[in-house]
């Protein structure tokens, strides 16, 4: 069983501090799990929190150069802390820093999953991270929740613990919400009451922490959300209990499925009429007949966003680039070759690597 424990930023922060404790409590209660042979990844925020305390500096600049040379600064302090609280227990740590791009593109994903098995195979932690010194906005995942949910999914985990410096989700009385199903998580966005605070480093809040859970629990994940600065609750959440929010998964989508929807991002915008409307709606390709506008510039192998009359119908990997999209849209299948000269496929998009937005 493969266990995923995203690491916040908030609980590695001791008033100035590195809080050592976390470190230490996560690499010893992970070293006795390994020995009944389940698998563990870290997603660790911290970069720029160790960046800034290295540095001196109270607070992290709002230019995104600053912040990623700081996050440069600080992640060797980062890694240092894992490879020293795993060492203690002759457990080796091994760096994986990823973009958005990374997991969006199934070539890369692959990739990942992939070295991911081998260090299992060795023996080894891995420890990811957003690439923070290369991401910009357009390549960036937003905040490690969204990282851990995928990374969860790429590599099939069973259970996702988001370590932060809540008790859990916590309801408009002020009580914490023992579970969730996934369903109910919409209704939860709105009536949370939580307390706003101004955090130095964290880039997420309660609401990143519940929709990245949406998407690992419809990848079939329980996730946890848990207090991490109550070190028991670290211990008793890596052995399977709850001491916190329990979101259980509810499998809906395939891998496939999800992954275009929530993890590829949109290079384009195809508009159809009604006819290739219903025909999507009854699990249909789309053809180019039905194409009556195209937006953007996509190559083939890209996800594009469908739309009907301004209203997103569902998303798909596109069989054709935005150019000839627009050469041949209106036109019946038999005259693509004529067209264009060649025809890869039939369809633009095909109903395999096609999903519906509300299904």
């Amino acid at each position: 069983m493969i266990t995923t424990i995203k690491v916040g930023s908030g609980v590695l922060d001791n008033n100035g501090k590195i809080n050592d404790a976390v470190f230490e409590t996560v690499a010893e209660e992970i070293a006795q799990r390994i020995r009944k042979n389940e698998k563990f990844i870290i997603v660790s925020s911290g970069a720029l929190l160790m960046g800034l305390m290295k540095l001196g500096l109270a607070r992290a600049p709002r230019e995104i150069k600053k912040r990623q040379a700081i996050c440069a600064i600080g992640q060797p302090t980062l890694m240092k802390k894992w490879d020293e609280a795993f060492s203690k227990h002759n457990i080796k740590v091994s760096q994986i820093l990823i973009t958005h791009e990374d997991i969006g593109v199934p070539k890369r994903a692959k990739n990942i999953e992939d070295t991911i098995s081998e260090i299992f195979k060795i023996g080894a932690i891995p420890i990811i991270n957003e690439n923070d010194t290369v991401s910009t906005e357009e390549i960036r995942f937003g905040d490690n929740d969204f990282l851990s949910a995928y990374i969860s999914a790429l590599v099939g985990a069973k259970r996702l613990i988001i370590i932060t410096d809540i008790d859990g989700v916590i309801d408009k009385h002020g009580n914490i919400i023992k579970e969730i199903h996934t369903d109910e998580i919409e209704q939860i966005w709105e009536r949370i009451s939580q307390k706003k605070t101004k955090k130095k480093v964290s880039s997420g809040g309660i609401i990143s922490k519940l929709t990245s859970s949406k998407i690992a629990s419809e990848f079939g994940i329980e996730c946890y959300i848990i207090n991490g600065r109550k070190l028991d609750s670290i211990k008793s959440a890596i052995k399977g209990e709850n001491p916190g929010t329990k979101i259980f998964g509810n499998k809906i989508y395939s891998r496939k499925e999800l992954w275009i929807l929530r993890v590829m991002r949109g290079k384009g915008k195809i508009f159809v009429d009604k006819g290739a409307y219903d025909a999507l709606r009854k699990g249909k390709s789309l053809l180019p007949a039905g194409i009556v506008d195209v937006k953007g510039n996509f190559s083939a192998g890209d996800l594009v966003e469908v739309y009907y009359e301004n209203k997103l119908v569902g998303k798909g990997i596109s069989n054709y680039f935005s150019s000839e999209v627009n050469l041949i849209k209106n036109r019946k299948t038999h005259e693509i070759e004529n067209i264009l000269g060649y025809k890869r496929f039939d369809e633009i998009i095909h109903r395999d690597n096609f999903v519906e937005q509300d299904r």
